[in-house]
């Protein structure tokens, strides 16, 4: 009867192990397009053998676990890469924005304005000279102006929203982060018994892996099973305890700065590569270099321009100023040119006929006035369009690169992680072989018993 016995607990334990098979394998053909899920595999072990007189007697199979099946390094890399992909296309995105607003190499509006001012002092010099042709001049510079005002404006508020933009993506970490401690300390209730909670570890690394996409994150396990998330050398995730972000403005000499800290004390935080790092990038470099480079051409256009219109003579006496600021934001034409036409210079000497200023006006947007090397104001615009189509170029460039690195490491992770549910199928129909051939032992015996029992 103990020969039974053993033989009936070996076909008993079969059956627990292909119902545990059956169960976990059903698990992953439910989640298998469950964004973040780990295949998960059962364990199996050989239970310890009977040790009889004339040998040892297998006692049948256990289940020692249900693993995910995941790989830590390939994952790690997964999420550099992918914090790296985040940066550059923010980075691309606000590019693309001041492409919009500059226009293209071959067609930009502020260059057609440059042209036609320049243009329309070429018509004043060509004789016969007269009012209308002065009025087209000031016309042209309002035009100018106008569109110098247009893109400043245009800039500001690209810039403005950058900074919501790095507000709504700060929220968004800080959600994760505390999402994560909540995480862990569910995880390390439910590990309390020794047996991992797989589950609930596949949303914790979902819920890493979006952190990634805002910023760079380094992961480290304690033996709790609790993991701590660092984001710029701070541990911001320890156990269940977060620190989290908050974006602050700070007056500086040009009005505000923009700045990510912690909360509560205020630390200064430097984000590695990732969503949030490509916006501040994008705001703080690219758009304050172009910004001041565009300074640049307004401040050389308002220079040369009053060099040259100051040394004129008209009924009125020497030439006034042409333009007034020194900047994109603060370029405008002065009042007594807009009140009185006649007060646009043409000429150096006053005589009638004289046009030498206006052909000088005529050639600043073909060249410096300084000569040698320096740029014509035409020059110095068409650089400005050139670099930014050149960043926008090799960001374009980086974007397409990364995706391809990206999509070939997630499709790795599939082939390791992922659920295959032609694999998964084959697993159900093999465990439920095992079940049926195990549940045929188990009626064998019971034969063997009802046997035995009309023997006696």
């Amino acid at each position: 009867m103990s020969g039974l016995n053993s033989i009936m607990d070996n076909s008993l334990s079969a059956l627990l192990a292909a119902q545990a098979g059956l169960a976990t394998s059903g698990h992953n053909i439910a989640n298998a397009h469950t964004p973040g899920f780990n295949r998960q595999v059962v364990v199996f072990g050989a239970r310890r053998p009977e040790i009889l007189a004339y040998g040892a007697i297998g006692r049948g199979v256990e289940v020692l676990g249900i693993r995910r099946v995941q790989d830590e390094f390939l994952l790690n890399n997964m999420r550099a890469q992918t914090s790296r992909l985040h940066s550059y296309a923010a980075i691309d995105m606000a590019l693309y924005d001041v492409e919009g607003i500059l226009g293209s190499v071959d067609n930009d509006h502020l260059g057609d304005a440059l042209n036609n001012f320049f243009a329309a002092w070429n018509e004043l010099a060509q004789p016969p000279q007269n009012s209308s042709l002065k009025i087209n001049v000031l016309s042209q510079a309002e035009t100018l102006v106008a569109d110098f005002h247009a893109i400043d404006e245009a800039l500001r508020r690209q810039e403005s929203d950058l900074e919501m933009m790095i507000q709504a993506e700060t929220e968004n970490l800080n959600l994760l982060l505390q999402d994560i401690g909540e995480l862990n300390r569910q995880i390390m209730a439910a590990e309390s018994n020794g047996q991992p909670a797989n589950d609930l570890r596949d949303q914790r690394d979902l819920r890493i892996s979006q952190v990634s996409e805002l910023a760079e994150v380094s992961v480290l396990e304690r033996d709790d099973g609790s993991k701590d998330v660092i984001l710029a050398g701070r541990t911001m995730v320890a156990r269940d305890r977060v620190t989290l972000f908050e974006g602050i403005y700070r007056p500086d000499g040009d009005g505000y700065t923009f700045a990510v800290v912690t909360a509560g004390n205020q630390q200064d935080v430097t984000l590695s590569t990732g969503r949030i790092e490509g916006l501040l990038a994008a705001r703080d470099t690219h758009l304050r270099e172009i910004r001041d480079q565009l300074d640049a051409v307004a401040g050389q256009l308002i220079t040369e321009v009053n060099q040259l219109h100051t040394q004129g003579l008209t009924s009125g006496g020497r030439g006034v100023m042409f333009f007034t600021g020194d900047s994109m934001a603060n370029i405008g034409i002065n009042e007594a040119l807009l009140a009185n036409e006649s007060l646009v210079a043409t000429g150096a000497t006053g005589t009638a006929g004289d046009n030498a200023i206006a052909l000088a006006l005529a050639d600043l947007g073909r060249q410096s006035p300084a000569g040698g090397d320096e740029r014509s104001i035409g020059d110095s615009y068409r650089a400005v369009v050139t670099d930014v189509a050149g960043r926008l170029g090799s960001f374009d460039f980086m974007v397409e690169n990364q995706q391809s690195v990206v999509a070939s490491l997630s499709a790795r992770m599939a082939s390791v992680s992922g659920v295959s549910l032609d694999e998964e199928g084959a697993n159900l129909v093999r465990f439920q072989n095992s079940y049926n051939a195990a549940a045929k032992v188990i009626a064998t015996v019971q034969e063997m018993y009802d046997t035995l029992l009309n023997i006696v």
